[in-house]
């Protein structure tokens, strides 16, 4: 075959050529990134599955291009179609098709690998939003360089992709090579052949979970498989028979998977345990407390705390000395966790000592009781998440000063509600003035929040005291781990140096005997150690596992702890009352996502031993052995039955007090 003659094929085959070339290096692209995020070919931390031998790599990539070759194709039919109407030809008409493809999916695979190398594969718009303290806006902010990067990117490919539009113009094969209506049919053949098979394959993988786990990440897979889903939905209740886990009763809007079910009405809406019950009405000894006048309380939390701040050495020294001192004269309590991963969530679990939106005998209504003068000073803005209101800070009598109070002070340009920080040293000196005005003669309540280990855990007015230079926000990555380590390191020393300012002058003033300080941390931070970074996505102890410290050595604790549990404990030391938690079989509660939507649910007990639930995949997780079942194998398993069972009816006894405190008449 001469070249002319090759030249002649390629031309007559070009639509089905150009929409395989854009297939072939998408997939090439999208393996390449899947394999760096998850090790899908080699196996990686706590992975469930992954393709080592031939046969299994072979039908995940064929499966893959699959999927790819029925997406593109789509594509590749509306813009022939529209270019034969407009009767375009030109050898333009293809590279542009090409070049636009290759952009959008590079553009949207670059942005969403750059976001998930901090992250894992549970973050989306719900958990982002979560971190944005609910609301939109800030979420988006929250990704906001990610975005900068991957749209700079893409402007510079435009320019490049518009010069070379016009310098291939000037080629015109059609001349020498018409239109074939034939070959328009056959092309418009094979893609429809695939597509009438894509369902039947689509269920294939829905019901074969070792191959759902690695294509379920495929952008591809993921809007065909919503799109049958979104077509199967007969009963318009979001879920179709398509994506996993499936609806199995189309024709029932009231059932489908996490839907709400409700206790004795001989229905399993949700598909977990049978009918659910009514939940049992558990005894909660804060009730029994009766209000009065005690020590003073001071209650620290410290942002984005990991637990093992009290023990870090940075070159042979202690990054919290301050902490460490306040920890030898009371207790520290090993086991503590945040429920959730979020700053706004985890405040209102500590004030309201709830999950579910209930602000009932909440600390600071308990503390307003008892004779309490109340004070707010903190380095966010406390409506971020509407906190603020919702735990009774805004309330008559209540001292408030937030970074929206001190909005002149903050550390970055940004005024909005999730970039406001006020520095430790602004706090402190806002604490000194307030100490000055307050008067112990009478109980004070005093609550501080310190913003230091905010991410990107530095701002331009905080003190160096481990490192030189801090990493700038644009250069934290994987790759930077030491960089970003002694960078939020440095941020904790920050708030142990405001810590250590506040209890000096608690003890100029000789108010420590006569005083409860508890110092808490919101949720931990991952800084790369377990893959990724931050915090509210993952259910580990670098993400949840939390300082818990109170200058009283006549507590007892041998159990887990929750932050739905602080707020007892402050009391029972502050009133000298008996404070003792020996519940070894105890359970704290943990969630990513939302009670209603998550993406994960967890138990975690003494030790850090986890039950992990993925609603994705119906699968759960069993820490100590790091072991994965599907659920229908655990509910069956004599080993793994309780706990999967204490765990879904946890979640569904939450989920029905907060429907019936959402719908309690007012």
């Amino acid at each position: 075959m001469n070249l002319s003659e090759l030249e002649k094929l390629v031309w007559q085959y070009r639509r089905l050529l150009v929409l395989l070339v854009v297939v072939v290096v998408v997939q090439l692209f999208e393996l390449v990134l899947l394999h760096y995020k998850y090790n899908i070919f080699t196996g990686g931390f706590l992975q469930p599955f992954h393709y080592e031998s031939v046969g299994e790599r072979s039908e995940f990539i064929f499966i893959s291009l699959w999927f790819d070759l029925v997406f593109f194709g789509f594509f590749s039919i509306a813009w022939f179609f529209v270019a034969d109407r407009l009767n375009k030809h030109g050898i333009y008409i293809y590279y542009i098709f090409s070049v636009l493809s290759l952009l959008i999916m590079g553009g949207w695979l670059g942005l969403k690998f750059k976001v998930l190398s901090y992250f894992n594969d549970t973050l989306n718009f719900l958990i982002l939003q979560n971190l944005g303290g609910g609301n939109i806006k800030d979420s988006l902010l929250y990704a906001s360089n990610e975005i900068t990067l991957v749209a700079s990117i893409v402007c510079i490919v435009v320019v490049l992709f518009v010069i070379s539009y016009q310098f291939l113009k000037k080629f015109k094969y059609e001349k020498s090579f018409p239109i074939n209506k034939r070959q328009r049919i056959e092309f418009y053949v094979v893609l429809l052949m695939v597509v009438i098979s894509t369902p039947l394959v689509t269920m294939y993988v829905g019901n074969n979970e070792f191959l759902r786990y690695g294509i379920v990440k495929k952008t591809s897979f993921y809007v065909i498989s919503s799109a049958l889903d979104m077509m199967s939905d007969v009963d318009l209740d979001g879920y179709g028979s398509f994506s996993f886990p499936r609806d199995q009763r189309i024709f029932d809007a009231n059932i489908f998977p996490g839907a709400l079910d409700i206790p004795g009405n001989g229905v399993d809406e949700d598909g977990f345990l049978g009918d659910a019950k009514l939940p049992e009405i558990r005894k909660d000894g804060f009730f029994d407390i009766v209000p009065k006048q005690g020590k003073h309380v001071l209650l620290i939390v410290l942002e984005s705390a990991r637990a093992d701040s009290l023990d870090k050495k940075i070159k042979g020294r202690y990054v919290t000395p301050a902490l460490r001192r306040l920890a030898l004269k009371g207790t520290v309590i090993k086991d503590a966790y945040s429920h959730t991963g979020y700053t706004t969530t985890s405040l209102k679990a500590i004030f309201n000592r709830s999950l579910i939106g209930e602000r009932k005998n909440n600390l600071l209504g308990f503390l307003q009781k008892s004779g309490y003068q109340r004070s707010i000073i903190s380095g966010q803005d406390e409506s971020f998440g509407a906190v603020a209101e919702e735990t009774g800070m805004k309330e008559d009598g209540v001292y408030l000063f937030d970074a929206r109070v001190g909005i002149e002070d903050r550390v970055y340009v940004s005024k909005e509600s999730g970039s406001l920080r006020l520095s430790e040293e602004r706090i402190i000196e806002q604490f000194k003035k307030r100490i000055n005005e307050l008067d112990f003669t009478k109980p004070q309540f005093i609550y501080l929040n310190l913003q230091a280990a905010h991410f990107p855990y530095s701002h331009p007015k905080m003190t160096k005291y481990l490192v030189k230079e801090f990493i700038h926000r644009s250069d934290i990555n994987s790759e930077n781990k030491q960089k970003v380590n002694d960078t939020y390191w440095n941020a904790i020393a920050s708030a142990d140096w405001a810590v250590g300012e506040v209890i000096t002058m608690f003890e100029k003033r000789q108010l420590m005997n006569n005083t409860t300080v508890v110092i808490i941390g919101d949720h931990g931070e991952s800084l790369f150690d377990d893959g990724f970074l931050g915090h509210g996505h993952a259910i580990n102890d670098t993400q949840t596992k939390i300082p818990l410290i109170i200058n009283d050595k006549n507590i007892q604790v041998n159990q887990v702890f929750g932050q739905t549990d602080v707020a007892e404990i402050i009391v029972r030391s502050a009133l000298s009352l008996e404070n003792h938690w020996l519940d070894q079989g105890k359970q704290v509660f943990q969630v990513v996502g939302s009670l209603a939507d998550p993406s994960l649910i967890a138990h975690v007990g003494l030790g850090g031993v986890r039950t992990v639930f993925d609603f994705r995949s119906e699968q759960l997780f069993f820490s100590e052995e790091k072991k994965w079942l599907t659920y229908k194998k655990a509910i069956l398993s004599p080993d793994y039955k309780e706990r999967t069972v204490r765990l879904l009816r946890d979640w569904e006894d939450l989920r029905w007090n907060a429907h019936q405190i959402k719908n309690k008449p007012h």
